[in-house]
Protein backbone atom coordinates (compact mmCIF):
# COMPACT_ATOMS: atom_id res chain seq x y z
CA UNK A 1 0.00 0.00 0.00
CA UNK A 2 1.64 2.66 -1.14
CA UNK A 3 2.04 5.76 0.88
CA UNK A 4 5.05 8.71 0.26
CA UNK A 5 4.01 11.02 3.64
CA UNK A 6 6.42 11.51 6.34
CA UNK A 7 4.99 11.47 9.27
CA UNK A 8 7.12 13.87 11.11
CA UNK A 9 5.01 13.49 14.28
CA UNK A 10 5.19 9.33 14.46
CA UNK A 11 8.98 9.36 14.18
CA UNK A 12 9.38 12.04 16.67
CA UNK A 13 7.12 9.86 18.98
CA UNK A 14 9.30 6.33 17.84
CA UNK A 15 12.11 8.34 18.89
CA UNK A 16 10.51 9.84 22.26
CA UNK A 17 9.91 6.16 23.53
CA UNK A 18 13.03 5.08 22.79
CA UNK A 19 14.48 8.06 24.49
CA UNK A 20 12.22 7.64 27.48
CA UNK A 21 14.02 3.93 28.10
CA UNK A 22 16.70 6.57 29.94
CA UNK A 23 14.23 7.72 33.02
CA UNK A 24 12.56 4.57 32.92
CA UNK A 25 15.85 2.81 33.86
CA UNK A 26 17.05 5.74 35.43
CA UNK A 27 13.83 5.46 37.86
CA UNK A 28 14.34 1.53 38.70
CA UNK A 29 17.48 2.20 40.91
CA UNK A 30 15.33 4.20 43.36
CA UNK A 31 11.98 2.28 43.69
CA UNK A 32 10.89 1.37 47.39
CA UNK A 33 9.12 -1.75 46.55
CA UNK A 34 10.51 -3.80 43.32
CA UNK A 35 7.38 -5.03 41.31
CA UNK A 36 6.14 -8.78 41.39
CA UNK A 37 8.01 -11.26 39.41
CA UNK A 38 10.87 -8.70 38.82
CA UNK A 39 13.64 -9.03 41.66
CA UNK A 40 15.06 -5.33 41.20
CA UNK A 41 18.25 -4.08 43.26
CA UNK A 42 17.84 -0.90 44.53
CA UNK A 43 19.66 2.20 46.12
CA UNK A 44 19.82 2.80 50.02
CA UNK A 45 18.25 6.00 48.60
CA UNK A 46 14.62 5.34 47.43
CA UNK A 47 11.38 7.55 46.38
CA UNK A 48 8.09 6.05 45.96
CA UNK A 49 8.06 8.61 43.18
CA UNK A 50 9.80 6.53 41.40
CA UNK A 51 7.63 3.74 41.59
CA UNK A 52 5.11 5.74 40.18
CA UNK A 53 7.28 6.83 37.14
CA UNK A 54 8.02 3.28 36.86
CA UNK A 55 4.56 1.99 36.01
CA UNK A 56 3.90 5.20 34.41
CA UNK A 57 5.90 4.62 31.63
CA UNK A 58 5.69 0.82 31.68
CA UNK A 59 2.13 0.94 31.17
CA UNK A 60 1.95 2.49 27.44
CA UNK A 61 5.26 2.81 26.36
CA UNK A 62 6.58 -0.48 24.93
CA UNK A 63 2.99 -1.59 23.64
CA UNK A 64 2.75 1.97 21.97
CA UNK A 65 6.66 1.34 20.56
CA UNK A 66 4.92 -1.71 19.14
CA UNK A 67 2.12 -0.09 17.82
CA UNK A 68 4.21 2.48 15.44
CA UNK A 69 6.90 -0.24 14.16
CA UNK A 70 3.55 -2.41 12.49
CA UNK A 71 2.36 0.66 11.14
CA UNK A 72 6.11 1.46 9.66
CA UNK A 73 6.62 -1.90 8.49
CA UNK A 74 3.26 -1.87 6.68
CA UNK A 75 4.61 1.73 5.44
CA UNK A 76 8.24 -0.16 4.52
CA UNK A 77 6.39 -3.15 2.84
CA UNK A 78 4.27 -0.49 0.63
CA UNK A 79 7.58 0.86 -0.60
CA UNK A 80 10.09 -1.82 -0.75
CA UNK A 81 7.62 -4.96 -1.12
CA UNK A 82 7.91 -7.64 1.50
CA UNK A 83 11.60 -8.70 0.44
CA UNK A 84 13.17 -5.72 0.35
CA UNK A 85 11.37 -5.26 3.85
CA UNK A 86 13.12 -8.46 5.28
CA UNK A 87 16.51 -7.23 3.69
CA UNK A 88 15.97 -3.99 5.49
CA UNK A 89 14.95 -5.49 8.75
CA UNK A 90 17.72 -7.86 8.99
CA UNK A 91 20.69 -5.21 8.42
CA UNK A 92 18.64 -2.51 10.77
CA UNK A 93 17.54 -4.81 13.57
CA UNK A 94 18.86 -7.78 12.98
CA UNK A 95 22.67 -6.90 12.27
CA UNK A 96 22.75 -4.45 15.18
CA UNK A 97 21.26 -6.80 17.55
CA UNK A 98 23.92 -9.41 17.02
CA UNK A 99 26.71 -6.65 17.37
CA UNK A 100 25.03 -5.11 20.55
CA UNK A 101 24.99 -8.71 21.65
CA UNK A 102 28.98 -9.26 21.73
CA UNK A 103 29.25 -5.66 22.55
CA UNK A 104 26.92 -3.53 25.09
CA UNK A 105 25.09 -6.24 26.70
CA UNK A 106 27.74 -7.84 28.38
CA UNK A 107 28.89 -3.91 29.70
CA UNK A 108 25.21 -3.87 30.79
CA UNK A 109 25.40 -7.52 32.64
CA UNK A 110 28.96 -6.53 34.36
CA UNK A 111 27.95 -3.16 36.05
CA UNK A 112 24.41 -4.50 36.92
CA UNK A 113 26.12 -7.64 38.55
CA UNK A 114 28.27 -4.81 40.40
CA UNK A 115 25.13 -2.76 41.33
CA UNK A 116 23.60 -6.26 42.86
CA UNK A 117 26.36 -7.09 44.54
CA UNK A 118 26.60 -3.65 46.46
CA UNK A 119 22.87 -3.49 47.24
CA UNK A 120 23.59 -7.25 48.67
CA UNK A 121 27.21 -7.06 50.36
CA UNK A 122 27.09 -3.60 51.04
CA UNK A 123 30.45 -3.62 49.55
CA UNK A 124 31.60 -1.09 46.26
CA UNK A 125 34.03 -2.82 43.49
CA UNK A 126 33.31 -3.89 40.44
CA UNK A 127 35.12 -7.08 39.90
CA UNK A 128 32.59 -9.80 42.38
CA UNK A 129 33.87 -12.71 44.12
CA UNK A 130 32.33 -15.80 42.46
CA UNK A 131 30.63 -16.45 46.45
CA UNK A 132 29.12 -13.51 45.92
CA UNK A 133 27.67 -14.36 42.01
CA UNK A 134 26.41 -17.94 43.43
CA UNK A 135 24.26 -15.90 46.33
CA UNK A 136 23.09 -13.56 43.75
CA UNK A 137 21.72 -16.12 41.83
CA UNK A 138 20.53 -18.71 43.98
CA UNK A 139 18.42 -15.40 45.62
CA UNK A 140 17.40 -14.31 42.11
CA UNK A 141 16.09 -17.70 41.26
CA UNK A 142 14.40 -18.38 44.88
CA UNK A 143 12.56 -15.14 43.87
CA UNK A 144 11.30 -16.50 40.29
CA UNK A 145 13.98 -15.47 37.76
CA UNK A 146 14.78 -17.91 35.34
CA UNK A 147 18.55 -18.67 35.88
CA UNK A 148 19.33 -21.19 33.24
CA UNK A 149 19.03 -19.29 30.38
CA UNK A 150 20.70 -16.07 29.11
CA UNK A 151 19.43 -12.38 29.37
CA UNK A 152 18.82 -10.20 26.37
CA UNK A 153 18.41 -7.26 29.09
CA UNK A 154 17.37 -4.32 27.16
CA UNK A 155 17.85 -5.31 23.77
CA UNK A 156 14.78 -7.96 24.35
CA UNK A 157 12.70 -6.00 21.99
CA UNK A 158 14.63 -6.01 19.06
CA UNK A 159 14.87 -9.57 19.37
CA UNK A 160 10.67 -9.51 19.41
CA UNK A 161 10.74 -7.28 16.61
CA UNK A 162 11.98 -9.97 14.13
CA UNK A 163 9.70 -13.04 15.26
CA UNK A 164 7.04 -10.30 14.48
CA UNK A 165 8.39 -9.14 11.36
CA UNK A 166 7.67 -12.95 10.51
CA UNK A 167 4.28 -11.95 10.92
CA UNK A 168 4.01 -9.58 8.11
CA UNK A 169 2.49 -11.50 5.17
CA UNK A 170 -0.32 -12.78 7.71
CA UNK A 171 -0.50 -8.88 8.84
CA UNK A 172 -0.86 -7.81 4.89
CA UNK A 173 -3.19 -10.04 3.99
CA UNK A 174 -5.76 -9.32 6.82
CA UNK A 175 -4.78 -5.61 5.88
CA UNK A 176 -6.01 -6.16 2.51
CA UNK A 177 -8.92 -8.29 3.13
CA UNK A 178 -10.02 -5.66 5.61
CA UNK A 179 -10.21 -2.79 3.43
CA UNK A 180 -13.71 -4.99 1.56
CA UNK A 181 -14.94 -3.91 4.71
CA UNK A 182 -16.24 -0.43 5.21
CA UNK A 183 -14.84 -0.04 8.89
CA UNK A 184 -14.31 3.95 9.12
CA UNK A 185 -17.56 4.35 10.95
CA UNK A 186 -15.63 1.82 13.50
CA UNK A 187 -12.07 3.34 12.90
CA UNK A 188 -13.00 7.12 13.23
CA UNK A 189 -15.44 6.28 16.17
CA UNK A 190 -13.62 6.94 20.28
CA UNK A 191 -15.56 3.60 20.75
CA UNK A 192 -13.44 1.35 19.34
CA UNK A 193 -10.90 2.33 22.14
CA UNK A 194 -13.30 0.07 24.35
CA UNK A 195 -12.98 -2.94 21.76
CA UNK A 196 -9.40 -2.70 21.76
CA UNK A 197 -8.72 -2.20 25.73
CA UNK A 198 -11.04 -5.67 26.00
CA UNK A 199 -8.91 -7.88 23.69
CA UNK A 200 -6.10 -6.76 25.72
CA UNK A 201 -7.61 -7.69 28.56
CA UNK A 202 -7.28 -11.22 27.44
CA UNK A 203 -3.87 -11.35 25.70
CA UNK A 204 -2.90 -9.25 29.57
CA UNK A 205 -4.73 -12.33 31.89
CA UNK A 206 -1.54 -14.45 32.75
CA UNK A 207 0.09 -11.71 33.99
CA UNK A 208 0.31 -10.82 37.47
CA UNK A 209 -0.97 -7.61 38.40
CA UNK A 210 -2.40 -7.00 35.12
CA UNK A 211 1.66 -6.01 34.30
CA UNK A 212 4.42 -7.23 32.18
CA UNK A 213 7.37 -7.08 34.37
CA UNK A 214 8.60 -11.19 33.96
CA UNK A 215 9.61 -13.36 31.01
CA UNK A 216 10.36 -11.26 27.82
CA UNK A 217 14.06 -10.73 28.58
CA UNK A 218 15.50 -14.25 27.97
CA UNK A 219 16.89 -15.83 24.86
CA UNK A 220 13.91 -18.80 25.36
CA UNK A 221 10.78 -16.80 23.28
CA UNK A 222 7.91 -15.58 26.11
CA UNK A 223 4.75 -17.23 24.33
CA UNK A 224 2.22 -14.95 26.17
CA UNK A 225 4.56 -11.98 25.66
CA UNK A 226 4.59 -12.96 22.39
CA UNK A 227 1.37 -12.77 22.19
CA UNK A 228 0.36 -9.58 23.97
CA UNK A 229 3.10 -7.75 22.37
CA UNK A 230 2.48 -9.50 18.91
CA UNK A 231 -1.22 -7.92 18.91
CA UNK A 232 0.12 -4.28 19.25
CA UNK A 233 2.32 -4.81 16.14
CA UNK A 234 -0.27 -6.10 14.01
CA UNK A 235 -2.74 -3.47 15.29
CA UNK A 236 -0.24 -1.02 14.00
CA UNK A 237 -0.05 -2.60 10.86
CA UNK A 238 -4.01 -2.77 10.37
CA UNK A 239 -3.54 1.03 11.30
CA UNK A 240 -1.88 1.98 8.66
CA UNK A 241 -4.42 0.46 5.96
CA UNK A 242 -7.17 2.37 7.64
CA UNK A 243 -5.17 5.91 8.57
CA UNK A 244 -8.75 7.65 9.64
CA UNK A 245 -7.85 6.51 13.32
CA UNK A 246 -5.37 9.08 13.50
CA UNK A 247 -7.40 12.07 13.45
CA UNK A 248 -9.11 9.71 16.09
CA UNK A 249 -6.16 10.37 17.99
CA UNK A 250 -6.18 13.94 17.44
CA UNK A 251 -9.53 14.69 17.77
CA UNK A 252 -10.23 13.05 21.11
CA UNK A 253 -7.30 13.87 22.64
CA UNK A 254 -8.00 16.01 25.65
CA UNK A 255 -10.97 13.29 26.84
CA UNK A 256 -8.74 10.26 26.69
CA UNK A 257 -6.28 12.72 28.70
CA UNK A 258 -8.81 12.89 31.35
CA UNK A 259 -9.48 9.01 31.24
CA UNK A 260 -6.27 8.44 32.17
CA UNK A 261 -6.07 10.72 35.10
CA UNK A 262 -8.88 8.54 36.32
CA UNK A 263 -7.68 5.04 35.30
CA UNK A 264 -3.52 5.53 36.41
CA UNK A 265 -4.42 5.51 40.27
CA UNK A 266 -7.05 2.64 39.66
CA UNK A 267 -4.36 0.54 37.53
CA UNK A 268 -1.69 1.36 40.51
CA UNK A 269 -4.22 0.52 42.69
CA UNK A 270 -5.72 -2.84 41.82
CA UNK A 271 -2.15 -3.53 40.55
CA UNK A 272 -0.98 -3.42 44.51
CA UNK A 273 -3.78 -5.50 45.81
CA UNK A 274 -3.53 -8.39 42.93
CA UNK A 275 -0.14 -9.16 44.28
CA UNK A 276 -0.21 -8.53 47.77
CA UNK A 277 -3.63 -11.34 47.16
CA UNK A 278 -1.55 -13.49 44.77
CA UNK A 279 -2.72 -16.53 46.17
CA UNK A 280 -6.62 -15.76 45.76
CA UNK A 281 -6.44 -13.95 42.99
CA UNK A 282 -9.32 -11.32 44.25
CA UNK A 283 -8.42 -8.47 42.63
CA UNK A 284 -6.68 -9.91 39.44
CA UNK A 285 -9.40 -9.14 36.71
CA UNK A 286 -9.41 -5.24 38.38
CA UNK A 287 -5.87 -5.10 38.09
CA UNK A 288 -6.02 -6.48 34.13
CA UNK A 289 -9.31 -4.51 33.27
CA UNK A 290 -7.51 -1.06 34.60
CA UNK A 291 -4.05 -1.51 33.20
CA UNK A 292 -5.51 -2.43 29.76
CA UNK A 293 -8.09 0.18 29.38
CA UNK A 294 -5.27 2.35 30.87
CA UNK A 295 -2.46 1.29 28.07
CA UNK A 296 -4.84 2.04 25.38
CA UNK A 297 -6.06 5.26 27.02
CA UNK A 298 -2.31 6.13 27.03
CA UNK A 299 -1.48 5.23 23.27
CA UNK A 300 -4.05 7.71 22.37
CA UNK A 301 -2.93 10.30 24.05
CA UNK A 302 0.54 10.22 23.17
CA UNK A 303 -0.30 8.93 19.38
CA UNK A 304 -3.29 12.74 19.94
CA UNK A 305 -0.19 14.74 21.13
CA UNK A 306 2.32 14.11 18.61
CA UNK A 307 0.03 14.43 15.47
CA UNK A 308 -1.35 17.32 16.69
CA UNK A 309 1.61 19.26 17.99
CA UNK A 310 4.63 18.04 16.37
CA UNK A 311 3.33 17.08 12.93
CA UNK A 312 6.30 19.28 11.06
CA UNK A 313 9.57 19.07 9.71
CA UNK A 314 11.88 19.93 12.65
CA UNK A 315 15.82 20.23 13.54
CA UNK A 316 14.66 18.71 16.28
CA UNK A 317 12.47 16.38 15.33
CA UNK A 318 15.37 14.60 12.64
CA UNK A 319 17.85 14.61 15.42
CA UNK A 320 16.03 12.30 17.87
CA UNK A 321 14.50 10.29 14.84
CA UNK A 322 18.14 9.65 13.95
CA UNK A 323 19.92 9.59 17.36
CA UNK A 324 17.59 7.46 19.72
CA UNK A 325 18.58 3.73 17.64
CA UNK A 326 21.87 4.37 19.07
CA UNK A 327 20.78 6.22 22.39
CA UNK A 328 18.58 3.34 23.37
CA UNK A 329 21.17 0.46 22.36
CA UNK A 330 23.91 2.39 24.46
CA UNK A 331 21.89 3.89 27.39
CA UNK A 332 21.81 0.84 29.78
CA UNK A 333 25.30 0.30 30.23
CA UNK A 334 26.03 4.06 30.71
CA UNK A 335 22.64 4.06 33.16
CA UNK A 336 23.54 1.13 34.87
CA UNK A 337 27.35 2.50 35.44
CA UNK A 338 26.47 5.68 37.08
CA UNK A 339 23.74 4.47 39.07
CA UNK A 340 26.62 2.12 40.44
CA UNK A 341 29.39 5.12 41.12
CA UNK A 342 26.79 7.10 43.07
CA UNK A 343 25.38 3.87 45.24
CA UNK A 344 28.10 4.59 48.25
CA UNK A 345 26.60 8.09 48.58
CA UNK A 346 24.04 9.33 50.57
CA UNK A 347 22.30 11.57 48.51
CA UNK A 348 18.53 11.87 47.92
CA UNK A 349 16.92 9.59 45.72
CA UNK A 350 15.62 12.67 43.08
CA UNK A 351 18.99 14.01 42.70
CA UNK A 352 20.86 10.72 41.94
CA UNK A 353 17.79 9.90 39.58
CA UNK A 354 18.45 13.50 38.02
CA UNK A 355 22.53 13.24 37.79
CA UNK A 356 21.75 9.30 35.72
CA UNK A 357 19.38 10.62 33.56
CA UNK A 358 21.16 13.73 32.41
CA UNK A 359 24.56 12.15 32.17
CA UNK A 360 23.89 9.09 30.43
CA UNK A 361 21.75 11.40 28.12
CA UNK A 362 24.65 13.39 27.79
CA UNK A 363 26.86 10.19 27.08
CA UNK A 364 25.04 9.18 24.55
CA UNK A 365 23.97 12.02 22.72
CA UNK A 366 27.85 13.49 22.58
CA UNK A 367 28.61 9.99 21.59
CA UNK A 368 26.12 9.95 18.42
CA UNK A 369 26.94 13.38 17.57
CA UNK A 370 30.78 12.79 17.45
CA UNK A 371 31.42 9.08 16.91
CA UNK A 372 28.35 7.90 15.18
CA UNK A 373 26.21 9.64 12.69
CA UNK A 374 29.04 10.49 10.06
CA UNK A 375 30.45 6.50 10.55
CA UNK A 376 29.62 2.78 9.39
CA UNK A 377 27.25 2.68 12.63
CA UNK A 378 25.08 5.29 11.60
CA UNK A 379 24.32 3.69 8.27
CA UNK A 380 23.97 0.16 10.01
CA UNK A 381 21.30 1.57 12.30
CA UNK A 382 19.79 4.27 10.53
CA UNK A 383 20.36 3.21 6.95
CA UNK A 384 22.68 6.34 5.55
CA UNK A 385 25.33 8.12 6.97
CA UNK A 386 24.18 11.86 8.69
CA UNK A 387 26.69 15.11 9.08
CA UNK A 388 23.93 17.14 11.21
CA UNK A 389 24.37 19.93 13.83
CA UNK A 390 23.29 20.31 16.86
CA UNK A 391 19.51 20.68 16.29
CA UNK A 392 19.52 24.27 18.43
CA UNK A 393 22.76 25.38 16.24
CA UNK A 394 20.35 24.24 12.92
CA UNK A 395 17.21 25.70 14.15
CA UNK A 396 19.43 28.93 14.72
CA UNK A 397 20.62 28.76 11.23
CA UNK A 398 17.45 28.00 9.70
CA UNK A 399 16.10 31.08 11.31
CA UNK A 400 18.85 33.59 10.45
CA UNK A 401 18.92 32.48 6.75
CA UNK A 402 15.06 33.58 7.12
CA UNK A 403 13.07 30.14 6.43
CA UNK A 404 9.71 29.39 8.56
CA UNK A 405 10.29 27.60 10.82
CA UNK A 406 7.82 26.25 13.83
Amino acid sequence: MQDNRRYYSLDALRGSMMMLGIVLHGSQWYITEPPGGLPLPHDGSTSYLFDLIMHFIHSFRMPLFFVLAGFFASLLVGKRGLTGTYINRLQRIGVPLLLAIFTILPLTMAFLVSFMASARFGTHQFLITPEQLEVIGREMKAAGMPTDQPSLGHLWFLYYLLYFYLLIPVCFLFSRWSLKLNLRPLVTSPFLYVGLSLYTVATLWHFRGGVLFEGFIFITPHLPSLVYYGSFFMLGYLFHYHRGILDTFNQHLWWFVGLSVVLFPLAIYFTGLDFATEASGQFHLHAVVSNAFLTWSLIYVFMGLFLRFLDFKSPWILYLSNSSYWVYLLHMPVVCAIAWLLFPYALPAVLKFLIVVTATAVICLTSYHYLVQHSWLSVRLNGMKFNALWPWVEARNIRASGEVTP
